[in-house]
């Protein structure tokens, strides 16, 4: 007959087996979330130069971030993939559109640094594609299955003026475009 003893280390046993499963589990899921299929951005002055000099990527669709007279950013994706968000705005690069956007997004960095030109790779390291922004890419996800691209970036126009370390705050402050009480 078990005493009162060795059920509680049979209890305890059982609960450690469990947590150790527990955990393996929260592991695997993990690692399965972060091998996912996120690209990643490589600088290049060459495509920095292509965009200033207004060159068109055959066989590639064209984005702009935000609106036609405030752009933040420029994509130029493989023809086979596409860009979601409802922020990006497809559109005909050899319009005169590619020269105007282009041209603002240097006017206006949003991030007070000057824009730059990378190469969009998915996660085997293919190129996909050509970003031009000031804007820090957060993370770039892309659907291989589907060719979806979304691109996650760092929203500097949230940020409240006020606060003197110059973080983020709730879009609320200075230069926001947020009215309230109105």
């Amino acid at each position: 007959m078990l005493t009162l003893e060795d059920k509680k280390t049979d209890c305890r046993k059982n609960l450690i087996s469990m947590i150790r499963h527990l955990i393996c589990l929260a592991v695997l899921l993990l690692a399965g979330c972060a091998a996912g299929n996120y690209g990643y951005l490589k600088n290049s002055r060459d495509v920095t130069q292509a965009f200033e000099t207004f060159h068109v990527y055959p066989e590639h669709r064209y984005y702009y971030l935000n609106r036609e007279n405030n752009p933040y950013a420029v994509v130029a994706l493989q023809n086979s993939y596409r860009l979601g968000g409802n922020m990006w705005v497809e559109f005909d690069p050899r319009s005169d559109k590619l020269e105007k956007i282009i041209g603002l997004i240097k006017f206006s960095a949003v991030s007070y640094a000057p824009p730059f030109g990378s190469y969009l790779h998915d996660h085997t390291g293919n190129h996909i594609g050509y970003w031009f922004s000031s804007l820090y890419v957060r993370s770039l996800k892309i659907d291989g299955q589907n060719q979806y691209v979304s691109i996650y970036t760092d929203m500097p126009w949230l940020r409240d003026d006020d606060r003197p370390t110059g973080g983020f705050g709730i879009g609320v402050g200075r230069g926001s475009g947020i009215i309230l009480g109105h």
